[in-house]
């Protein structure tokens, strides 16, 4: 009875603490707000932060679901939001500029209020719009920080054939791989197997249960394997995962469950995956090769056929630089391993005029956003 009774206090000044936000900006309007879902987000949102602030006098206000996700700066003022007043906060928050990943603004979870001026829309993942998201994934943001020329082609399509406002798009370029770059250490002993599937709505459990019995096989075979989840599988899959942990106990299986993957990153001879967006992360930055496992094709776009016959820069870069394997292909994965390195080392020069070619200032986006944050603040 007692821990009843602490629970409900408990979530009574939560729900207190939560108001905080409209209490502070009742007679102001912040010049600058960010939403986090997650703390496992804070390594995109933490550089685009330091930025603005490197040329900015104003506070940013930060707002999370996640009470441990904080911006530790003087500059930023950190308020937790209980997932029970989400709706409530943001019919009622006040801004003349929001920052948010979070996809389908309007469409379902959070609306759009004539209380904020703009809403910003910045990239988790350096991937095509219209083959990983929904529909109408970015149509009412006002505007988006591009990754590259491609994403802006596809935003701007679907704004001429919807009929859609025109959004101010920003050559903005990946920031996290600029984090990538200056962070990872290359001479690590690069021993491991990272596999880190994508978060699929189209399969039952939201995971791709091949992979489990991958690990099963690559451990028989004397390898080390780190198993990295999508963030959507602790949400959505955590009875696998449980199963996971407990069936692999051994030393020669890591789950991964840090916020950060440069470190697993680090430790990966290579990386297998079906579609995550960490294929492309590990391949431009590591330079080391990405076995696909080709069994499920990852559309969360209910409209995609329309988009059939155009460049999709995920096919693209899964087509010419990586490597596609099936599932009756298990029982040779250590070949498959040691001829996908050979493989990648002749495409090396290749690999490097497609980053240049599709990615806004590969390495110098923080140069970039420094100086078009410190005109356009």
């Amino acid at each position: 009875m007692f821990k009843f009774i602490k629970n409900i206090i408990n979530e009574f000044r939560d729900l207190l603490s939560s108001l905080n936000i409209l209490v502070d900006t009742k007679n102001t309007k912040p010049k600058i707000i960010f939403f986090s879902e997650n703390k496992v987000y804070q390594k995109f949102s933490k550089p685009l932060i330091e930025i603005i602030l490197s040329v900015s006098s104003n506070k940013i206000y930060y707002l999370s679901i996640d009470k441990e996700d904080k911006i530790h700066h003087k500059k930023v003022k950190n308020y937790y939001i209980s997932p029970f007043l989400i709706n409530f906060t943001f019919n009622n928050l006040r801004a003349e500029n929001i920052f948010l990943t979070i996809t389908d603004l309007g469409n379902n979870l959070l609306k759009k209020t004539k209380n904020i001026d703009q809403y910003i829309y910045y990239f988790h993942s350096p991937v095509s719009t219209i083959k990983n998201y929904t529909s109408r994934a970015f149509d009412n943001y006002d505007t988006i920080l591009c990754v590259g020329q491609f994403q802006i082609d596809e935003i701007r399509s679907r704004e001429k054939s919807k009929n859609l406002k025109k959004k101010k798009l920003i050559s903005a370029g990946y920031l996290y791989f600029d984090y990538l770059l200056n962070n990872i250490n290359y001479n690590i002993n690069n021993k491991e197997i990272l596999i880190a599937p994508s978060w699929n709505k189209d399969l039952k459990n939201f995971i791709n249960e091949n992979f489990i019995e991958l690990i099963e096989i690559l451990i028989v075979k004397g390898f080390k394997v780190i198993f990295r989840p999508h963030p959507e599988h602790f949400k959505r899959s955590n009875k696998i995962l449980l199963g996971m942990r407990n069936k692999f106990s051994n030393k020669n299986f890591k789950l991964d469950a840090d916020d950060n993957n440069l470190k697993s990153m680090e430790k990966a001879r290579c990386l297998i995956t079906d579609s995550s967006g960490i294929a492309i992360e590990y391949m431009i930055v590591m330079k080391r090769p990405v076995l696909y496992l080709d069994e499920y094709d990852k559309i969360h776009n209910s409209e995609f056929r329309e988009h059939l016959g155009k460049k999709v820069l995920d096919h693209d870069i899964k087509k010419n630089f990586g490597y596609m394997f099936k599932k009756h292909d298990f029982n040779k994965i250590d070949f498959i391993i040691n001829d996908s390195e050979k493989k990648l080392v002749k495409k090396m020069s290749a690999l490097n005029n497609f980053i240049k070619k599709n990615y806004f200032y590969f390495g110098n986006t923080k140069t970039y956003l420094f100086s078009y944050f410190k005109k356009n603040i």
